[in-house]
């Protein structure tokens, strides 16, 4: 029997090795992040989280405010990573073509690699309220600000067509990947990479002057 499956008492968790709060808090975030995708934030109770992570209430009380506060922290911790590397590719000494390109992989990534979240972010994050909903739309702006850059770069530069509008392309990119997660599975024919390349193609062609 594993750790995960040694419950005691009324349902609660003894760990032979001792607690650890880092490992408990991730157990609550994926038992979340699982049942949100699978059957939506509406249709899951906090009870159904915590008996998926073989964990009680207070355990989860002693980590989340809420089930909108799970649903936050999976959000934010989302929108950290895409942050992260979107300011990576966007600071780079590369041609905006090229950022471009680089920007579409990372998408088509983000898809495969982390398909929940994506899915999560786009259809239950009219959940959120008040200081959660304002801090998420603040970093998927911040995303989007990146995005905008490397086009808006792309057309001041020549390289790009100067009439298109950096705004609408950018919403076009975006969602062209996120959508994806519709779709897309990594099991599938087509590696996250072939799709990436194809839609890299069709974007590259159609900003072109």
């Amino acid at each position: 029997m594993t750790a995960r499956d040694d419950v005691a008492g009324a349902g609660r968790k003894r760990w032979p090795e001792g607690y650890d709060p880092v490992r408990t808090r991730r157990q609550i975030l994926d038992s979340a992040l699982y049942l949100f995708e699978k059957n939506g934030f509406d249709r899951t109770s906090l009870q159904e989280i915590v008996d998926r992570a073989h964990l009680t209430k207070g355990a989860l009380y002693h980590h989340f405010e809420s089930k909108e506060d799970l649903l936050w922290q999976i959000q934010d911790e989302y929108l950290d990573v895409q942050i992260q590397k979107v300011r990576e590719i966007v600071g780079q000494d590369t041609s905006p073509d090229e950022q471009i390109r680089e920007l579409i992989t990372f998408s088509m990534l983000s898809v495969a690699k982390y398909r929940g979240q994506v899915a999560i972010f786009h259809q239950e994050r009219r959940h959120l309220t008040g200081e959660r909903l304002t801090a998420i739309t603040e970093k998927r702006d911040e995303v989007e600000t990146l995005f905008r850059g490397a086009v808006q770069r792309g057309a001041d530069m020549g390289v790009f067509k100067k009439d298109l509008s950096a705004r609408i392309v950018t919403f076009g990119i975006i969602g062209m990947c996120a959508w994806a997660f519709q779709w897309f599975r990594p099991t599938g024919d087509l590696s996250f990479e072939n799709v990436a390349d194809q839609f890299s193609q069709l974007v590259i062609d159609g900003l072109s002057d």
